[in-house]
């Protein structure tokens, strides 16, 4: 009986312990590229991607936009950053448009603060 207890004792120390982490813990994910820049920096139609690298970074994803009102498709570019406990998550994406070879607009939206 007495080992029972021990036991007992252990998983509850152990669960107790591995709750306390799980509160602490803090995970980032990505790099939260500045959208200041979209407007400061990069003009529509005559910046390039290397000119797009070169302020915003690689991109986390790279794909095709092809929405119903759009008369051509573009190429889309991926950056997404996301900070976060077990209490609480903020993310941030950011979706930039390729017309060919030039920047052609950006769709941003966050639930962080900053």
């Amino acid at each position: 009986m007495k080992r029972w207890h021990r036991v007992r004792r252990l998983l509850l120390a152990g669960l107790l312990a591995v709750s306390v982490a799980g509160c602490s813990l803090h995970v980032v994910m990505g790099r939260r590229p500045d959208v200041n820049v979209l407007e400061t920096t990069l003009k529509v139609g005559e910046s390039t991607r290397a000119d797009m690298v070169r302020v915003l970074g690689e991109p986390v994803g790279r794909s095709m936009s092809a929405m119903p009102i759009e008369a051509q498709p573009r190429v889309l570019w991926t950056y997404y950053y996301e900070e976060g406990s077990l209490n609480d998550v903020r993310q941030f994406f950011l979706f930039v448009y390729l017309a060919g070879d030039r920047y052609d607009g950006y769709l941003w939206f966050s639930s962080s603060p900053k």
